[in-house]
């Protein structure tokens, strides 16, 4: 070990010295990480690999870093609680200071705990692999050192499991894709059960990073780290109870599959394709302009108005892929017109034709409606004995989330079919605890005629509304309500520009 890292390391743990859990200033914390971090990304434009190793080694001994690598697996993630293969969690503030504390790579890594999780929506169940709560914090760990670099080089069209992107980046991309008015063909394609196979040396290769983290790395891939990644849900929409998966597998997945938007571009504008296709005479530009490629961590959508091209862009991609050791699962991925519909991310994709002209159609797909249906049913059935007050507490964030991760589509049909099958259920929740009162009474008890909401600064009118009462300590009345879904309206959404990154210092943008 060199002086100047004994040195580095006293210091660390001489900043922890009368430190409590309590009494730690994030911000600062948080603010310290960030400024090395932009550091990373910029040495990552300019390609100096040996002063993005030398930040990157500064993250994982500062202090600060090893606070907030903590922090999210214990107090931030979802699965916070959840015990590893040892059987440990961390929950006290002694805790998690000492595991701060000795936080540090050592090239080793447990063998994660394989729990058994219903998949969405079914009753039969999947396999989930839960890492320890020490190589979950150090997963966080690499991720503050690793993220910033490779923010630096992924593609534009890559909106999976990245800071400042979203689901609804992606779905915007296909919009903006298939705003033309001519039908294409889409190739929906799904590689995630597939990652067991990924060729771990190639990873590696790729990853091209310094000797302790390529160990570090190495070892969690033996230990099965891309099991929990396989069945970590591709989004997350609030209050539906998605688990928490890797904290690091997700990184690892882009990096693997990273390059495959460039390559594809490259393919289409160098290759002749024999005629009678109309892109054989065009120039290098317009090839790629007519290919779309969407990708959202290992689920993407590659689009092409010629089928034949199309095909021939396929069996490139699963030539790439087979140098990472990957493969397409073809019972999941398919090639279709955009005019007879898709899914993607939880929404539905749709090319209809109005007036002969045709126009794109997202909304919230089948399955999600029922999903959401199912939840509040639950939700209701296990609160039979709860007052209103309680029951609106429980429904109100799974809808709220529900709603506010679709409004970003044309949902308004879609939100006032919910609200109906809504009411449906809450009517009989309310009718079946009241049958000796009368109808009138229970009705005005609990959905108030003529009452007037106030939500997201628009005033309502209804009656069939459900409200829920509590005493205060001051005696005084507490009211709250169910509000309708269909209350939130419809927004658009201003994808994120291809080339932003939440590590380039660019405040503004972001703050926007």
């Amino acid at each position: 070990m060199s002086k100047s890292f004994e040195i580095n390391m006293n210091k660390s743990f001489d900043y922890f010295e009368g430190l409590t859990w309590d009494n730690i200033v994030w911000n600062l914390s948080y603010e310290k990480v960030r400024r090395i971090q932009k550091r990373i990304f910029k040495a990552s434009l300019l390609g100096d690999t040996k002063r993005i190793w030398f930040l990157q080694k500064l993250i994982l001994r500062n202090p600060h870093a090893k606070l907030i690598a903590v922090q999210t697996v214990t107090t931030l993630n979802k699965g916070k609680g959840t015990a590893g293969i040892d059987g440990l969690t961390v929950t006290s503030p002694e805790t998690k200071l000492k595991l701060a504390k000795n936080l540090q790579l050592n090239g080793k890594a447990n063998l994660v705990r394989r729990v058994w999780i219903p998949k969405p929506g079914k009753t039969e169940k999947r396999p989930l692999g839960i890492p320890t709560i020490q190589d979950r914090a150090k997963q966080a760990l690499c991720k503050l050192a690793l993220e910033p670099e490779w923010e630096a080089k992924f593609e534009p069209n890559s909106y999976g499991f990245r800071p400042g992107r979203s689901s609804h980046d992606a779905i915007e991309a296909i919009f903006q894709n298939l705003h033309y008015n001519v039908d294409k063909y889409i190739y929906d394609a799904d590689i995630r059960k597939c990652f067991d196979t990924i060729d771990h040396k190639a990873l590696l290769l790729k990853l091209n990073t310094f000797p302790l983290m390529e160990k570090q790395i190495s070892a969690w891939l033996k230990a099965g780290i891309f099991d929990q990644y396989a069945n970590t849900p591709k989004t997350s929409i609030p209050s539906m109870g998605t688990p928490q998966g890797g904290v690091i597998s997700p990184l690892l997945a882009n990096i693997a599959l990273h390059g495959l938007e460039e390559h594809l571009l490259n393919y289409v504008s160098n290759r002749k394709f024999p005629k009678p296709h109309a892109q054989a005479a065009r120039g290098t530009k317009v090839k790629k302009a007519a290919l779309g490629i969407v990708r959202y961590a290992d689920d993407f959508v590659i689009i092409h108005r010629n089928k034949e091209i199309l095909d021939l862009i396929i069996q490139e991609t699963k030539v790439w892929l087979q140098e990472m050791g990957l493969t397409i699962s073809e019972e999941k991925s398919n090639v279709r017109l955009a005019s007879q519909t898709f899914k993607f991310l939880g929404f539905q994709v749709a090319y209809v034709k109005v007036q002969d002209k045709f126009r794109v159609r997202i909304t919230p797909s089948k399955e999600n409606v029922m999903r959401i249906i199912a939840k509040t049913k639950g939700i209701i059935q296990n609160n039979k004995a709860a007052s209103a007050y309680e029951l609106i507490g429980k429904l109100r964030p799974v809808i709220l989330g529900w709603a506010n991760y679709f409004q970003f589509c044309e949902c308004k049909e879609t939100f006032s079919k919910v609200d109906n099958l809504l009411y449906q259920q809450i009517r009989a929740w309310v009718f079946r605890r009241a049958v000796r009162q009368g109808r009138i009474t229970v009705k005005e008890k609990y959905f108030p005629s003529e009452k007037i909401y106030k939500f997201q600064n628009r005033t309502y009118k209804a009656n069939w509304i459900l409200n829920g009462t509590k005493t205060l300590k001051n005696n005084k009345p507490m009211i709250i309500y169910l509000p309708k879904i269909s209350w939130i309206k419809s927004k658009k959404y201003v994808k994120v520009k291809g080339n932003e990154s939440v590590y380039n210092g660019n405040e503004i943008y972001w703050a926007l």
